[in-house]
């Protein structure tokens, strides 16, 4: 009976007719199998699977011993026969199973020693599932010593697409050939700076998440094995080494991420100490590059982080230039938007527009006259103007309304129901409600209406009435207001 448990099985439990004892130690023995296979590929859960071997087999044993088998001395040979051969066939399968892991992994060694990673990995390809339960923790090694070759292999087939990750990839293993093979820790380093090669190179266009990935392999290089650092740092000095990059918006990208980077001291702390040569440069070219662009606001902010954070670097003055260019640009872009559309919010919201001429001496000062088009359109061309970036002044214009009495006149109708008695007409000049904003501040200025004087009592006056009855002229008429009379009353405005 014990000979049956032997074979993890339940071979023995079978023969002694105890079937859920048979069930569950099979159901054990696979669970252990899988964890092994597939989890704990570690030698100590090797013994685990050992020690409930043994617990099985000396499980049978004594349930044999207490004479619960058969008492048939033909049975019990035959019994002990089926046994031992079913342990045979598990123990020796086992035995084969893991004296080939061996065969394979040595092979696959050799032909790494030999600089062979495909030969290594075609090795490695004869191993399968009974490996892996045979001796897992030789199988889980060897998958690990493949990862990195197919790594390799990989970086070799991509040489003419991406050299420069290829021959960071390749520098990193061939240096020490045998490193890869050293144990598990060393392996692990290698592979850990072989991707942090591959990282960094992409990092190089500002992509901040390989960037945060390949200080995160270089640090679990480090922490895997001692004696790192040297080529840690290597991987770590060809990154450095190639900023600042062709594009100053990546490079400032990637110098904000180091800069921010909390230094934990060693041989990855030298990399903040690139971020004061490279970045005042990389963040004003930046500057420029979005200001040419016409990005003005991601500008602004460029210029402004090298005045805080480089306030004494000898290009301070360049980005203290940028940052007022970039200022104005701002701002007339905020009142070209104030002053679109058929009514325009900037007579409700004025703004300014610090690149604006002062609102100061004779002038003319140029306007943009909005509302009462038919004025505007009286007035000469070099009055008035549509773009923000010549104008001084922002005339807001009002309904046109009476304002100062200029003459009376007697009228009288032949038609009008008081035509025997004169009716009395007071012309009065067109008064236009304004709000005057000198655009440099924004700030109100100037009176808040303006007058249009004109010619007042002409012989005839032209009227009408309504339901047929003529009741006469009205008491009030505007002025007849000539070109010449609306460019007066603008002008004590544009011309004061």
């Amino acid at each position: 009976m014990a000979l049956g448990n032997a074979s993890l099985l339940g071979v023995g439990y079978l023969m002694m007719r105890r079937r859920g004892l048979a069930f569950g130690s099979v159901a054990v023995t696979i669970a252990l199998v899988v964890v092994l296979a597939l989890v704990a590929r570690v030698t100590w859960f090797e013994y685990v699977v050992l020690l409930w071997w043994v617990l099985v087999t000396a499980h049978g044993w004594w349930l044999a011993s207490r004479g619960l088998q058969r008492e048939n001395p033909e049975e019990k040979r035959r019994q002990r026969l089926v046994g031992l051969a079913a342990a045979l066939v598990v123990l020796l399968a086992a035995g084969y199973l893991r004296l080939d892991a061996y065969r394979i992994h040595q092979e696959a060694a050799a032909a790494h020693r030999d600089g062979d990673c495909t030969r290594a990995l075609s090795a490695l390809a004869g191993l399968w599932a009974g490996h892996r339960v045979a001796d897992s923790p030789l199988t889980a090694r060897a998958e690990n010593e493949g990862a990195a070759c197919e790594l390799l292999v990989t970086a070799e087939r991509q040489a003419s697409t991406d050299r420069l990750l290829a021959a960071r990839t390749l520098e990193t293993y061939h240096a020490h050939p045998g490193a890869l093979w050293q144990g598990v820790d060393g392996r692990r380093a290698d592979l850990f700076l072989a991707q942090a090669a591959g990282d960094l190179n992409t990092a190089l266009t500002g992509d901040t998440k390989a960037l945060e990935s390949g200080f995160g392999h270089l640090s679990q290089a480090l922490k895997e094995a001692a004696g790192q650092e040297a080529k840690a740092g290597k991987v770590l000095d060809d990154f450095l080494k190639a900023l600042p990059t062709k594009d100053a918006c990546e490079t400032k990208t990637i110098t904000d991420w180091l800069g921010e980077r909390p230094s934990d001291g060693g041989v990855l702390a030298r990399a903040a100490e690139i971020v004061p040569k490279v970045a005042p440069a990389a963040i004003v070219e930046c500057g420029d590059a979005l200001a040419k662009d016409k990005k003005w606001k991601k500008a602004k902010a460029q210029y402004e982080q090298l005045l805080k954070q480089y306030p004494k670097d000898d290009l301070a003055s360049r980005a203290k230039d940028g940052r007022k260019r970039a200022g104005l640009e701002i701002e007339l872009a905020n009142v070209r938007k104030l002053l679109k559309g058929g009514k325009p919010k900037y007579c409700s919201r004025p703004a300014p527009y610090s690149g604006a001429k002062p609102y100061r001496g004779r002038g003319p000062h140029r306007a943009i006259l909005i509302g009462n088009s038919g004025h505007r359109k009286k007035l000469p061309s070099s009055w008035v103007t549509k773009d923000p970036a010549k104008a001084v002044l922002v005339i807001c214009a009002g309904e046109t309304t009476y304002g100062s009495s200029v003459r009376t006149c007697p009228y009288r109708s032949t038609t009008s129901l008081t035509a025997f008695s004169p009716s009395y007409v007071t012309f009065k000049k067109r008064k236009v409600p304004v709000r005057v904003y000198e655009l440099r501040t924004g700030k109100r200025v100037g009176p808040r209406s303006v007058q249009i004087g004109g010619s007042a009592c002409p012989r005839r006056i032209h009227y009408t009435y309504w339901g047929g009855i003529d009741t006469g002229p009205p008491s009030e008429m505007y002025v007849k207001s000539s070109k010449s009379d609306i460019r007066a009353a603008y002008g004590k405005l544009i011309r004061p």
